[in-house]
């Protein structure tokens, strides 16, 4: 029988272990080989961030709070380091508590030191950030990309040691192959989870960016988006538009009639593009007969645009 390849889901305690020694005196910076395991005292200075963080931003406000509660009560959990050649050490896992206790004014943190190579780091990393419920959807992508380029996995294995589905690890993948505006989206959280799930299922950068934009802009549900993207597949893609492409006025402007219309007639309405010069489609949707007579209404009233 083959032998199982181990989950990072379990936490750090299976890298950290169940028993810790006792605390040993401020130490000097390393000059010999690392003990794996034992607790120290570590000047903050001695310690550097890890190479292989995951985690991009880091909330101010957030860490102000962290570091008044360490103030008050001390820094309760160890950090975790390995030592360098140059006799100082790389943090594994904790860097927000590092930071805090910065802010705090501490000259000393209490850090387990283990002999982990880069991929054990770089999981380690993983999993201290995948349990933290704020790491944005674009970082955990990245942190997910970085594994598989640097260490060689498959998105197969990866999904494995993470202890999560196959198709989860790829949606994440998929948002960094996204217009640059959608990312951005992401980012300032105008374009949740589900909804970028939805945007990224689509293959045309220009549906994506259409539908981001109208997702972001009407605060659509995720169901809504789905159905958006569904429709969308429907109709031919408008042609190759590189992700880094900045959004042009043409496309700002069928953006804003969009709005209009979809505001002038109460429902979603999407304009597409066709292969000839100067053709396309306007595809409104209606989900019922009464929707459907509203609509037919206002297209028979006075043009908003006149």
């Amino acid at each position: 029988m083959s032998k199982s390849t181990p989950r990072l889901g379990k936490g750090l305690s299976a890298i950290i272990g169940a028993r810790q020694p006792a605390p040993s005196p401020p130490l000097q910076p390393a000059a010999t080989a690392a003990v794996d395991g034992r607790l120290l005292d570590l000047s903050l200075d001695l310690i550097v961030p890890n190479a292989h963080q995951p985690r991009t931003e880091f909330n101010d406000e957030a860490l102000r709070g962290l570091a008044e509660s360490i103030r008050q009560t001390g820094l309760l959990q160890p950090v975790l380091v390995r030592a360098r050649e140059d006799g100082r050490y790389e943090l594994v896992a904790g860097e927000r508590r590092w930071r805090a206790a910065r802010l705090a004014g501490l000259a000393t943190i209490p850090a387990i030191e283990r002999r982990v190579d880069d991929a054990e780091a770089l999981e380690c990393a993983l999993i201290e950030n995948l349990q933290r419920e704020d790491l944005g959807p674009l970082e955990r992508a990245a942190a997910y990309e970085r594994y598989l380029a640097d260490f060689g996995s498959s998105v197969e294995r990866l999904a494995e040691r993470l202890g999560e589905s196959r198709s989860n690890v790829a949606n994440y993948l998929r948002f960094l192959k996204l217009p640059d505006e959608v990312k951005q989206l992401i980012r300032r959280g105008e374009l949740g989870m589900g909804q970028a799930r939805a945007v990224a299922a689509l293959t045309d950068p220009q549906q994506q960016l259409a539908i981001a934009r109208l997702a972001a802009r009407r605060n659509l549900s995720v169901r809504q988006v789905e159905t958006l993207a569904r429709e969308s597949r429907r109709v031919p893609p408008s042609g190759p538009v590189s992700s880094s492409d900045a959004p042009t006025g043409r496309d700002r402007h069928f953006s804003d009639v969009q709005d209009q219309l979809s505001k002038l007639l109460g429902t979603t309405v999407l304009l597409r593009p066709g292969r000839k010069k100067n053709s396309g489609r306007i595809i409104i949707r209606y989900s019922s007969l009464e929707q459907f007579d509203r609509i037919a209404e206002r297209l028979g009233g006075k043009s908003a645009f006149e």
